[in-house]
């Protein structure tokens, strides 16, 4: 097929992974390719990276702004892209061979607007591997074909037309709302998009947690087809300093907002959906209450009481409106958690507080031992 793909790749500092990322893309067996790199605002090296290795590879485009976020630059390489086709990979990740051309295969034969693929989680131990796999077929002379940047035509043994039998599910956008995307399948990565259908459609700018779910939010009412598929080419790498394994910042408070906006966004798509939107910003609630148990309840009063307050009233409203048929769909669990920091919000941040100490604790015993 000769359907151009753009491919979107934001990055910041990420000059540790972006090489392999990149990689991943140039050893891609669908050829036509444009590999739209957006640096929001690097001050490491790698923009000289991704120079270095646009000088092998025309297909690579470096496109340059200030920070702002990393919705702000898959924003930009949106308005860049001239492909007909779209997909998102972030920097620290990379992509199996023939996962684009897979994708793709199945997208046209189904006459589907997106192709939801399924991922691998993987770490440093994946990432080691995967780098001495290109070395090794470097060494076997694979360089020079690889990063010809030129079209090629697909090698039998890809692998692509095998992936491409892969179970595929095909469902409108109020069946992938109810049974995917809120479900915990809100990435807009190892997804493959028809272009027209994203049209206008943009990730929303200043928050640092849930952009993904939100711009998948806005696409929805402008899909007639979606397909989700078993084919799994994405490797989504674990990273230990990410966002949501930190300790808490007020940017955390993003993860209320996005649901928030999300209740919104998918008004239109049932009670169902408005249902699990609402079991969703309950639990949000909790989480970021969670990380804030995390810090001496003293400094919680003196800096973070606006915070809270946030929380209980989130978690107020998720659990109003859940009502008694809605709450029973939480986890006896959550249910338990929740009445307690509804009643007493401050005292269920002591009380985990304390669990949470007894339990860092008794993990640096085991340590030393």
């Amino acid at each position: 097929m000769k359907a151009l793909i753009s491919v979107i790749v934001p990055f910041y500092n990420a000059e540790l992974y972006l090489a392999d990322c990149l990689e991943s893309l140039i050893r891609q067996t669908h050829r036509e390719l444009e590999i739209l790199v957006v640096d929001d605002g690097s001050t490491d090296g790698s923009a000289a990276l991704c120079a270095e290795l646009m000088k092998k590879d025309s297909r690579i485009r470096l496109l340059r702004k200030e920070n702002g976020g990393v919705s702000s630059a898959r924003n930009l390489g949106l308005d860049e892209a001239r492909g007909e086709y779209v997909a998102f990979v972030d920097a620290d990740d990379w992509v199996l061979t023939d996962m684009l051309e897979t994708q793709l295969i199945q997208l046209t034969r189904e006459g589907g607007d997106m192709i939801l693929g399924g991922y691998l989680a993987v770490g440093e131990k994946e990432r080691e591997s995967w780098r001495k796999t290109c070395r090794e077929e470097k060494g076997d002379g694979e360089q020079e074909i690889r990063t010809a940047g030129h079209a090629a035509e697909t090698s039998a043994d890809s692998g692509a037309a095998a992936q491409a039998c892969a179970p595929c599910l095909a469902m409108d956008a109020k069946g992938y709302v109810n049974d995917f995307l809120l479900q915990s399948s809100s990435r807009c990565w190892s997804i493959l998009f028809r272009r027209d259908a994203i049209g206008e459609t943009r990730f929303p700018e200043g928050l640092s947690i849930g952009e993904d779910l939100l711009f998948m939010a806005r696409l929805m009412p402008r899909l007639n087809r979606v397909l989700v598929t078993g084919a799994c080419g994405y490797c989504y790498f674990i990273n230990e300093a990410g966002a949501m394994l930190k300790e808490f910042r007020p940017s955390y408070m993003d993860q209320i907002t996005c649901w928030e906006l999300a209740e919104r966004e998918l008004a239109g798509f049932g009670e169902k959906a408005q249902e699990k939107v609402r079991l969703c910003l309950f639990q949000a609630a909790l989480l970021v209450a969670g990380k804030l148990a995390q810090i001496d309840p003293a400094v919680v009063r003196q800096k973070y009481g606006a915070c809270l307050e946030r929380c209980v009233r989130a978690a107020a409203e998720a659990w109003r409106e859940l009502g008694r048929t809605g709450r029973k769909r939480l986890s006896r669990g959550y249910r338990l958690k929740g009445q307690i920091f509804l009643h007493m919000p401050s005292g269920y941040l002591r009380l985990y507080h304390i669990w949470k100490r007894k339990d860092r604790t008794a993990a640096g015993r085991e340590e030393s031992n």
